[in-house]
């Protein structure tokens, strides 16, 4: 049985099958389980908000854990980059420069946290830690004892036309294309399913890695945005859950958490539509937020486990 299963989890079909049918029975479960007001339409536009915002960062995140690495440092970058560009808005009063401040400041950060791991030659996971807690720092730091708050003008006029949908399709696409259509995309996973071949191959670590890290940080630029336009005000809690969000929904989209061939730049967005689901559907019913963060962890670990590849052919990373 055990054998079986194992099989079954090394095929391509099943894989990428078990992420949509887990969303369709969490969604008709909850919606069974609330007697039908998980399906209302505002709740389903909520989650839909809600799951945009992860679902960006994370098709960026999927290039990072595409090398095999992981940066737990996202919802970090985030928070700062929303509080800065807040700043810079209130002085400046443009849109147009808030979004491009956005997206510099977070790709600027994101390929600092490459370069730091490169140069000091440390895991990303170990820098992203450090960076993490200097960001939490910074962010409380630009603060101070209050928050940053936004005019409504601006959020809603950004809201009514859509910025949120338009910003994650078009980010979305690019990403698609590059991961899946170009040497660059390629060049990622072969690093996340046996780094030593792919150097011997020519393909070396810390080139894609900092090409890796930009990709990401356009992402979290918008999700700054996002973020900022949707809650109005930028706090010491903004964004403080995103990251545990973008590791999960990678995850429960179908990815392995360390890269390789089974990469896939949808696993973001399906995942962060699970996610959310998830997190929404759990709070309707009654589940309490301590009670929802062990539900989240067991879903993580169970699935982790469940993506690890057995040493049954050449040592790689995958194992």
């Amino acid at each position: 049985m055990k054998e079986k299963l194992i099989q079954l989890n090394e095929q391509q079909f099943f894989i990428r099958l078990v992420p949509i049918v887990m969303l369709l029975l969490m969604a008709i479960g909850f919606n069974i389980a609330t007697d039908g007001k998980f399906g209302d339409i505002r709740n389903l536009r909520l989650i839909v908000t809600q799951a945009v915002i992860i679902a960006t960062v994370a098709t960026g995140a999927v290039f990072i854990f595409g090398t095999g690495n992981v940066s737990i440092a996202l919802g970090a970058t985030t928070a700062v980059t929303a509080a800065i560009i807040a700043k810079i808005y209130l002085m400046t009063e443009s849109v147009v420069i808030m979004v491009v401040a956005a997206i510099v400041v977070a790709t600027l950060i994101m390929i600092l946290t490459a370069i730091l791991s490169t140069v000091l030659k440390v895991s990303v996971i170990f820098v992203s830690i450090v960076m993490m807690v200097m960001f939490l720092a910074i962010l409380q730091t630009i603060l101070g004892a209050g928050t940053i708050t936004l005019p409504y003008a601006m959020t809603s006029a950004l809201t009514n036309a859509n910025f949120h949908y338009i910003a994650f399709v078009v980010y979305f696409i690019l990403c698609a294309i590059i991961f899946h259509f170009t040497g660059v995309g390629r060049s990622i996973r072969f690093i996340g399913s046996n780094k030593i071949c792919a150097k011997q191959s020519g393909i070396f670590l810390d080139k894609y890695l900092m090409i890796a890290f930009a990709i990401a940080g356009v992402g979290v630029g918008l999700a700054a945005i996002m973020t900022s336009i949707r809650t109005g005000t930028i706090g010491v809690g903004t964004a403080s859950s995103l990251n545990m969000d973008v590791v999960l929904a990678i995850v429960l989209g179908g990815m392995s958490v360390f890269g390789g061939t089974r990469s896939y730049i949808y696993a973001g967005a399906l995942g962060a539509l699970t996610v959310t689901l998830l997190n929404n559907g759990l709070l309707m019913v009654g589940i309490s937020p301590t009670i929802l963060q062990l539900v989240r962890g067991i879903f993580f670990l169970t699935l982790i486990f469940a993506g690890q590849k057995r040493p049954d052919r050449l040592p790689d990373n995958e194992i």
